[in-house]
């Protein structure tokens, strides 16, 4: 069983801040502990192909949208430009790690986040450019605000190499669950946690694999779910329970649809499951 935890939202307030008093570096400050670069395909297969690669320094970590009890989610923010619908980043399944007592979540090792660039009919070549910021974490925290800009031009030949290390990196992204194969969550349903009422959700896991993971996201960013911790085994794999803590003022769970990300060693699968109607929790 889990031990009592403290609320998800006070955690991220307490690693803001820390993280704020970090970013003034004493003199003779570490190197920056990262590089973020825009990767370019080019026009493949009738859409604009890029990604935006976030280049870890040895020792260093970045954070994962939801960045667990501590760290910054990364902001990835597209300029207007002409012919550009809208460019939204991809993220692979993240590993959780300790970070002063608390629990981070996001990756370790240098990463490519597969960007969906979405064009207005019949555009041949779109300006990209993203203001990005993302923290850095060693034996302290560092922002590293970056601005990355290229142009996706149907009438360049496409950069090979870019091109396969996006394809490895999108056959890396969660896939959609498949009804009746695992990983997948059976069943979700109320339950008490150390903290307040909280969900329960049972996971069927492939054979084998002792490497796993549940995470959880609410509908939207401003909501901030503790981690899910395993608290008991099942007939066809175990139970995750967590707190319906760190809901935005005013909202309540009864409705809510949760994204759940499930992580099989290299294999992780999205969900989304719908909290039942008269489940407590706001």
């Amino acid at each position: 069983m889990s031990q009592p935890r403290a609320s998800a939202s006070r955690f991220r307030l307490a690693a803001a801040a820390l993280f704020a008093l970090a970013t003034i570096p004493p003199a003779g400050a570490v190197e920056p502990g990262g590089v973020v670069r825009l990767v370019i395909a080019g026009w493949v297969e009738g859409r604009a192909e890029a990604a935006l690669e976030i280049a870890l320094a040895p020792g260093w970590k970045t954070y994962w949208r939801a960045p667990g009890d501590a760290g910054i989610p990364p902001t990835i923010t597209a300029a207007a430009a002409p012919g550009l619908v809208g460019v939204a980043p991809r993220f692979p399944a993240p590993r959780r790690f300790d970070e002063e007592g608390l629990t981070a979540v996001g990756y370790t090792e240098t990463v490519l986040l597969p960007l969906d660039v979405t064009t207005t009919a019949g555009t041949r070549a779109v300006d990209v450019k993203l203001a990005v910021s993302i923290g850095l974490c060693h034996d302290i925290c560092v922002p590293l605000d970056s601005e990355v800009e290229g142009r996706i031009d149907a009438e360049r030949p496409v950069d090979t190499v870019a091109a396969g290390r996006i394809a490895a990196a999108r056959a890396r992204l969660p896939q959609p669950r498949v009804i009746g194969t695992a990983p997948e969550i059976l069943a979700m349903r109320p339950a008490a946690t150390a903290t307040g009422p909280g969900l329960a959700v049972d996971v069927r896991w492939p054979e084998g694999v002792s490497d796993r993971d549940v995470l959880v996201e609410g509908p939207s960013a401003d909501w901030a779910l503790p981690l899910p911790e395993r608290t008991g085994d099942r007939p066809l794999g175990e139970t995750w329970t967590f707190a319906l803590d760190g809901l935005p003022k005013g909202a309540t769970a009864e409705g809510a649809q949760l994204l759940f990300t499930l992580r099989a060693g290299e294999t992780a699968v999205e969900q989304r499951v719908t909290v039942e109607a008269g489940t407590p929790g706001k």
